[in-house]
């Protein structure tokens, strides 16, 4: 079954120690505001959510690489104003320069967001963060292995997650121990909740993709791949010093819907859980629906905040509306 995501050898050993794309990876690795995402054969750089790099093969050019801004994210009055190196990057010079420019592209990225918001995307990759690279992030019981994944065939998730349990038994992958994978949808604010992108719209769309199981292997092979070579990368600080190789999962798949900015004065999102549960849409192939609860503000994944629906809709009734 072919991999739909990850990169070449020989890229990764451009970005590793030695590598000419080595700085970029330091500067990532260094730099808390930055998130690298695998694909296929290239990478993105997010910055408050937003893709400020897309770095892949140059075309018809062995060894080489494109570096490109997505220029979506600027108003036209800054984007005039950028002096970006040459696209085409050989040596480690030219990954320099670039590694040089993000502060610009940065600022760039800021005044756009000032003016369009993306609040969801901002949120998510501070899950990232929290539960990959924060100081605590080896004691929460997730990993984050990849955002905005879309396999172009109608599955499109917010996040995907790794449940790896945090007691010394389960990182050690012990006693017949196996990680989940949990596909995270985030809804930002209230006004989320429903229309096509909303709760109920999500579950019919995953039900759909949970339903081939062909697409279920590739899905978790692909993410298998995925997280083994972020770790090669470094990128998830928390396990920087974790040997234990994850290589099977478990059979099931855990879907949770990550809730931010309820207002617990509106009925809305008991409304939409109650329907859910009475309609029985949650009974997915291979998978169980939970809801989280932030732990003391934060946006780490605990076991202890991860509710299956059903308790979530009956211990939370006043804050979703009884």
């Amino acid at each position: 079954m072919k991999q739909t995501r990850g990169l070449s050898k020989q890229f990764r050993d451009h970005l590793g120690k030695g590598g000419y794309l080595h700085p970029l990876l330091s500067r990532v690795r260094g730099d808390t505001s930055l998130d690298m995402e695998i694909r296929q054969e290239y990478l993105n750089v997010y910055y408050r959510g937003g893709s400020l790099l897309r770095v892949a093969p140059a075309p018809r050019k062995a060894a080489s690489y494109t570096f490109k801004f997505n220029e979506n994210y600027s108003l036209k009055r800054d984007l005039s104003k950028l002096d970006l190196p040459r696209p085409t990057v050989t040596t480690e010079t030219d990954t320099a320069r670039w590694v040089d420019t993000i502060p610009l592209l940065k600022d760039t990225m800021d005044l756009w967001f000032g003016r369009h918001p993306k609040d969801e995307r901002a949120l998510q990759q501070m899950v990232v963060w929290e539960n990959n690279d924060s100081p605590w992030a080896n004691g929460t019981d997730w990993f984050i292995i990849d955002i905005e994944y879309d396999n172009h065939q109608g599955a499109r998730f917010d996040l995907v997650g790794l449940q790896w349990n945090s007691d010394a038994s389960a990182r050690k992958l012990t006693k017949g121990y196996r990680p989940r994978l949990t596909i995270i949808e985030m809804k930002a604010g209230d006004g989320a909740l429903s229309g096509s992108a909303g709760i109920e719209a999500h579950l019919a769309k995953l039900h759909a993709f949970l339903s081939d199981s062909r697409r279920v292997r590739k899905f978790k092979s692909e993410m298998l791949g995925i997280f083994s070579q972020k770790r090669e990368l470094g990128l998830i600080k928390a396990l920087r010093s974790n040997g234990n190789d994850v290589d099977t999962l478990d059979p099931e798949i855990e879907l949770i819907f990550l809730i931010a900015g309820h207002d617990p004065a509106s009925r809305k999102l008991g409304a939409i859980l109650r329907t859910i549960q009475d309609s029985g849409s949650p009974e997915l192939p291979r998978a169980r629906v939970s809801l989280c609860t932030s732990n003391f503000m934060g946006f780490g994944l605990y076991r202890e905040n991860v509710h299956a629906l059903p308790d979530f809709v009956r211990d939370y009734e006043n804050q979703i509306g009884g």
